[in-house]
């Protein structure tokens, strides 16, 4: 993909600059994106392919306690002459039920994480709404703490819907269940729900089955950067699981636990 740099004195011409990469970012974006009721949300890693077509970098830094919580803050910077473009604090709270119990160094990397998010957001939210993805402007960061709060049914007749077979229907269910274990940061029920479908891989339908393989080779792939930037906290018992679960991922998965943060690392690593 090439870089589009923003221009800062042509206003069409940086409409016509975020149209391109709105275009050229939508499928990394919408691939991204994880559902909380209904509704998608953009994560860090899609706020960072629109920041990079652009010519930008997204980082974070002030990473510092304060009354309440871990704050942060998140700048966009243009590669090109180091011209600070938008920032925005992030924020973690210690009133976080998900996060309260997490060891410092997680909840720095958070309020790092929803630093970039945010200060990307206030620059290029545009650009999600040009993609017509049906996609969120609040970055996804902010909003896991809906993961788990029930949706209110709402009184609309729905049209009826194809039958799924019953694979396509655990599948559907699985797919569910391990995105929530992404945006809760859940391993231990990651590793519970891929040791109840292993059963069910070897009797997939193939065209079921490339979708199952493509799926964990983007769901892994996700998880080990987290592993080894220490969004989730790795026991030596859930490594092996890991390991268990998804042999041909063994040399990934030991090096990513070798190379997690450690708890007496935490004031290091930032």
């Amino acid at each position: 993909m090439n870089n589009i740099v923003i221009s800062t004195n042509n206003p069409l011409e940086n409409i016509r600059q975020s149209t391109d990469v709105a275009g050229a970012c939508k499928e990394i974006v919408s691939k991204t994106a994880i559902k909380i009721q209904n509704k998608k949300y953009v994560p860090v890693e899609g706020w960072m392919a629109i920041a990079t077509a652009h010519g930008c970098n997204l980082s974070a830094t002030d990473v510092k306690a304060v009354d309440g919580g871990i704050s942060a803050r998140g700048i966009v910077r243009r590669i090109s002459d180091g011209i600070t473009l938008g920032e925005a604090e992030g924020f973690v709270g210690d009133d976080e039920k998900t996060w309260a119990s997490r060891p410092l160094f997680a909840r720095r990397a958070m309020a790092q994480t929803r630093a970039m998010s945010r200060a990307a957001r206030s620059v290029f939210a545009h650009v999600v709404v040009l993609m017509d993805a049906g996609l969120e402007t609040t970055p996804m960061e902010e909003m896991e703490h809906l993961a788990h709060t029930p949706t209110v049914a709402q009184p609309v007749v729905q049209p009826k819907q194809p039958v799924k077979s019953g694979i396509e229907e655990t599948f559907s269910k699985f797919k569910t269940a391990i995105s929530e274990c992404l945006v809760t940061l859940n391993l231990d029920r990651f590793i519970k729900a891929s040791q109840t479908f292993d059963k069910y891989v070897e009797t997939l339908p193939e065209e079921i089955y490339e979708e199952y393989s493509h799926y964990m080779t983007k769901t892994l792939t996700q998880i080990t950067e987290q592993i080894e930037s220490g969004d989730f906290v790795t026991s030596e018992a859930q490594r092996d699981q890991l390991i268990k679960l998804f042999p041909v991922w063994k040399n990934e998965i030991s090096r990513v636990y070798n190379n997690q943060p450690k708890k007496g690392e935490e004031e290091r690593i930032f």
